[in-house]
């Protein structure tokens, strides 16, 4: 499935659900004598500091001004591996996962689960998932969904990895399957309750916004060591304007934003640069 499938398959699909949830020297660019290509990207998006896009669908290699590192979620076997060939280290890192709206039948489960299992043994990803569990019109069957989930939060602990997780409407079910995980992860494109901003911090778990419905009750909620910004499905050039949207309700500078995001997501996800 192409990236633009996932498109097709995702969000234009639920519209109206209430989703809640070589060397140093090569490569010079053309801007000042000496300035490196990631320099003068920084310097054509307007501010100084590199952001980092937590949760990005790719459909190819993304190049945008400003931006330094996406992190892609795992979706299913056939996603993955086309997600992989974007793979570049400390740049763009990729997660394996089993996505809850693009599960099998529970008779299909286990061959899914055990190609998951064997595909994560041996490429070693930034982390599993996107998993999770969703409550809507997308999505297999409640046990079919539960069943994938806690496959993968174990293996999650097999490996010491962090969770990309998507939940919708079964927050608290989620976080009582994750009672005694300790490997934390990523809640992607949080929406709220933002009373359950705090049970997943103290889950240890950091929170990600995207374009969609960023506000300033929704940022406040949740502490500035655990935000990162994402564009899910909107595609990776969304990232800058999220960022100044994401400042303006804070009352910072978009350089400060994504400093810190930026060293959030780096400490979720050592693999980037």
């Amino acid at each position: 499935m192409s990236g633009l499938a996932w498109r097709a398959r995702g969000w234009a699909d639920i519209a109206g659900e209430d989703v809640a949830s070589g060397g140093a020297l090569s490569g010079l660019g053309s801007g000042p004598a000496g300035e490196l290509p990631a320099v003068a990207r920084r310097r054509e998006s307007g501010y100084a500091e590199p952001v980092i896009d937590a949760h990005a669908h790719l459909d190819a290699a993304p190049d945008v001004p400003g931006v330094e590192g996406w992190v892609v979620p795992g979706v299913d076997a056939e996603t993955d591996a086309r997600s992989r060939a974007l793979a570049e280290p400390g740049r763009v890192i990729v997660g394996v996962g089993l996505h809850p709206w693009f599960l099998p039948a529970m008779e299909g489960l286990p061959a899914a689960l055990d190609d998951l299992r064997s595909r994560a043994r041996e490429q070693r990803p930034c982390a599993i998932g996107e998993t999770g569990l969703h409550k809507g019109r997308r999505g297999a069957p409640r046990p079919v969904q539960e069943a994938a989930f806690a496959a993968q939060i174990e293996l999650a602990r097999e490996l010491e990895l962090p969770l990309i997780l998507h939940v919708v409407h079964r927050h608290g079910a989620a976080l009582e399957m994750l009672a005694d995980f300790a490997c934390g992860g990523l809640v992607h494109d949080f929406v709220g309750p933002t009373e359950l901003a705090r049970d997943w911090v103290d889950a240890g778990f950091c929170l990600s916004v995207s374009p969609r419905r960023p506000s300033a009750e929704l940022l406040a909620a949740i502490p500035p060591e655990r935000l990162l910004l994402e564009t899910d499905d909107a595609g990776p050039e969304a990232l800058p304007a999220l960022l100044q949207t994401v400042a303006a309700l804070l009352g910072e500078s978009p350089e400060a934003v994504a400093a810190r995001t930026a060293a959030n997501a780096r400490r979720l996800f050592p693999g980037l640069a």
